[in-house]
């Protein structure tokens, strides 16, 4: 009890990531740990899911107040190294970087050799502002290779569905508030894609056009704020985004994306815009607000 009561007190006022940190630090500091020690005390103490730990581990690491020694395995530095930035701020790399449960993906499904890109929203969580304490993870596999991917990440304890439809995300995401939900989809076209993980770019297409399409259950406007943060960080490439966007028909839509979010520049094309558009660019005002 008197444990309890000065964790709260300690950790009173911060946002869950410090909150979770935190915690990791008062159990588990001191000492090695594996990544599953963590799942355990975060999902008893803070409900937390395994994936949303492992997206907290990997920014832990990035920021240098937690160190990997290995593969799965951990320890808190005595002195944390220079923060590189807050766990939601904007990287000065390039790429996408990727989550630890969607790393699991990749080891999976290279292994079964089934051609893959993981993609969408899951990497686009460094310009999140608030992590979900849930991610909906979008991989595209062959075409014909569904019902294997499936399998495999079913061995794995990983949560999927196959083609399914936006009601049925909700639906499982409603009877299993616990698990991240891995979302397959079978394509042929896999511009944009190196070793099996999509670029920024290839990430903001395919999430737009599943959000937009109401393929997914992903708020509009919050891919407005990230569209906005990324292009403000000059982390996109306008010509490979729009090459990317026009192999989905959705060109003319985000050059008006674009054009908003890079504040007067003007992206030479077509310009469309309607309510799939209008929904995104309430995100980037609210951003600007």
């Amino acid at each position: 009890m008197q444990n309890f009561l000065f964790l709260h007190f300690l950790t009173s006022g911060m946002s869950w990531e410090e909150k979770a940190h935190r915690l990791l630090r008062l159990r588990l500091g001191g000492k090695p740990f594996a990544a599953s020690e963590a799942a355990r005390v975060l999902s008893k103490e803070r409900k937390l899911s395994i994936g949303t730990t492992y997206r907290l581990l990997h920014d832990l690491v990035r920021t240098g107040r937690l160190e990997k020694l290995g593969r799965g395995l951990y320890h808190f530095p005595s002195k944390p190294k220079a923060i590189l930035g807050e766990i939601a701020g904007r990287p000065a790399s390039s790429g996408t970087s990727l989550p630890e449960a969607d790393e699991t993906v990749r080891r999976v499904l290279e292994d079964r050799g089934i051609r893959f890109m993981i993609t969408g929203p899951s990497l686009l969580y460094p310009f999140v502002h608030h992590f979900p304490r849930r991610m909906i993870h979008l991989v595209y596999v062959m075409e014909g290779g569904g019902e294997s991917a499936r399998e495999a990440l079913r061995e794995v304890g990983l949560r999927s569905l196959l083609r399914p439809s936006r009601e049925e995300i909700r639906l499982a995401l409603e009877e299993f508030p616990e698990d991240d939900l891995f979302v397959l989809r079978e394509i042929s076209d896999f511009k944009g894609e190196s070793n099996g993980v999509a670029d920024l770019e290839r990430a903001l297409v395919d999430t737009y056009f599943e959000t937009t399409r109401k393929r997914i259950p992903f708020p509009p406007e919050e891919l407005g704020r990230i569209a906005s943060r990324a292009v403000s960080a000059g982390r996109v490439n306008v010509s490979h985004l729009l090459m990317l966007a026009g192999r989905r028909g959705v060109k003319g839509e985000l050059r008006t994306v674009l054009e908003r979010s890079m504040h007067g520049l003007r992206v030479p094309g077509a310009h469309v815009s309607n309510r799939k558009v209008e929904s995104v660019l309430a995100g980037i005002a609210a951003e600007e607000r």
